[in-house]
C-alpha cells in the first residue's frame, strides 16, 4: 500500500475508522491530511470540514492516538493550517476560526520599531502567538520560551507545516535562578495551558508532574545575543514575578514594551498571598521605570478600546465577570506617550 498523496482521493483508512473513511469519498476545495501509523489521506471537502472536525473530536483516546491531521483556519486574509495530534490542537483551531482574542492581533500590528526586532514570546503554550504574529509580520524574528516538552513538540510540527520563517523556540522556562522546577500540568491534559510552575496557584486540583529547566537572565540574554529586542509577551500562570526578575537586565538596557497576564485568584486560592506577589511585580516594574496599563477589549474580544493606567493590580477570585480583565501593557516611562500613541 502507498504511504504517498494520492492523485485522487480515496480512503485507505483500516475498518475501525467508518466515520472518517465515509467523508474521504467526496473530492471538493478544502485539505484535510490524517495521518495513521501506515496510511496518508488526502482529500478535499470544503462541505463537511467542521462534520469531520466533529467527527474526530467524538473519537475515543485509543483512536486519536493514532491519528495526526491539519485543519485549515483563516485568520485575517490568511489561511494557516492547525495540526491536530492525538487530539491537541483542537482547541487552538477552534480560538481562529471564531475569531477569539482577535484585539491582540491588533495590537501586534501596531507593534513600535523596525520589523527585524526580535519577538521574545515567554510561554510559547501550542504556538498560538506565533501564529498571532505571523499574520500581522511573516518575517520578524521569534524566540520562544516553553518549558513543556509536549508543548514543543506540537510548536514544531506547526511551524513546519506552515514554513514559518525566522523562529526559534528554547525547551525552557525563564525564572530568577536556572535550575530544575516542577511543572504542574493538569491531570491528563498535558498540554494545557493552565500549566503552572506554581504548586499552590490552584489548590485542590489534580496535577502530573515534570521537572524542567528555567533559564535566568544571564543565558536569556546569550540566545538574544546582540538582537534588538522589540516586545516581549508573558503568558506564565501566576509565575510573572519569577520572569520578570529573571530578564530584569534585559529589561533595562532594552526597554521593550510587554504584554503580560496577571491572573485574578482561584477561587480556592489565598487571596493574600496573590495581593503580596501582586504588590511585589508592581513594585518591581516601578523599579525598572515601566508604567502599568490595564487592556480593556470590546464585548467581542476583537479589539483594544483602551489602556488605563493602574498603580494596584486588582486582587479579586477569578469569575466570569473578570476572566477577561487579566491582560496589562508594561511600558517604559520614557516611552509610553510614544507607544500608546502608536499602539490605541
Amino acid at each position: 500500500m502507498s504511504t504517498g498523496f494520492f492523485d485522487r482521493p480515496r480512503c485507505v483508512l483500516p475498518t475501525h475508522f467508518p466515520s472518517v473513511a465515509s467523508m474521504c469519498s467526496r473530492n471538493q476545495s478544502f485539505q484535510v491530511e490524517v495521518r495513521t501509523s501506515s496510511n496518508i489521506i488526502k482529500h478535499h471537502d470544503s462541505n463537511n470540514i467542521m462534520s469531520l472536525k466533529s467527527t474526530l473530536r467524538d473519537l475515543s483516546h485509543p483512536i486519536l492516538r493514532h491519528l495526526a491531521f491539519s485543519l485549515p483556519a483563516k485568520v485575517e486574509q490568511h489561511v494557516i493550517r492547525i495540526p491536530i495530534l492525538e487530539g491537541t490542537g483542537l482547541g487552538v483551531y477552534e480560538q481562529f476560526r471564531r475569531g477569539e482574542e482577535a484585539w491582540k492581533l491588533a495590537l501586534y500590528r501596531r507593534l513600535p520599531g523596525d520589523s527585524g526586532n526580535l519577538f521574545l514570546d515567554v510561554g510559547a503554550n501550542l504556538g498560538q502567538t506565533l501564529i498571532e504574529l505571523r499574520q500581522v509580520d511573516t518575517h520578524r524574528p521569534y524566540l520562544g520560551f516553553e518549558p513543556n516538552p509536549d508543548c514543543l513538540h506540537y510548536v514544531y510540527r506547526l511551524i513546519k507545516i506552515n514554513e514559518f520563517p525566522n523562529v526559534e523556540l528554547v525547551a525552557a522556562g525563564i525564572g530568577d535562578s536556572t535550575g530544575l522546577l516542577t511543572l504542574y500540568l493538569p491531570a491528563g491534559r498535558s498540554t494545557d495551558s493552565t500549566a503552572t510552575l506554581l504548586e499552590d496557584l490552584r489548590p485542590e486540583r489534580e496535577y502530573d508532574t515534570r521537572h524542567v529547566p528555567i533559564f535566568s537572565d544571564e543565558h536569556v540574554n546569550g540566545l538574544i545575543a546582540k538582537r534588538p529586542l522589540g516586545f516581549v509577551k508573558i503568558d506564565v500562570e501566576g509565575a510573572e514575578l519569577e520572569v520578570l526578575r529573571g530578564i530584569q537586565g534585559i529589561l533595562r538596557r532594552e526597554r521593550p514594551p510587554i504584554l503580560c497576564e496577571v491572573l485574578f485568584t482561584d477561587p480556592k486560592g489565598d487571596l493574600e498571598a496573590s495581593r503580596t506577589r501582586n504588590e511585589n511585580i508592581m513594585s518591581l516594574l516601578r523599579d525598572l521605570n515601566y508604567r502599568v496599563l490595564q487592556i480593556r477589549k470590546s464585548p467581542d474580544l476583537r479589539s483594544t478600546v483602551g489602556f488605563v493606567p493602574i498603580e494596584i493590580f486588582p486582587v479579586d477570585y477569578y469569575c466570569p465577570a473578570n476572566m477577561h480583565e487579566c491582560d496589562y501593557l508594561f511600558l517604559p516611562d520614557e516611552r509610553a506617550e510614544e507607544l500608546l500613541n502608536k499602539m490605541a
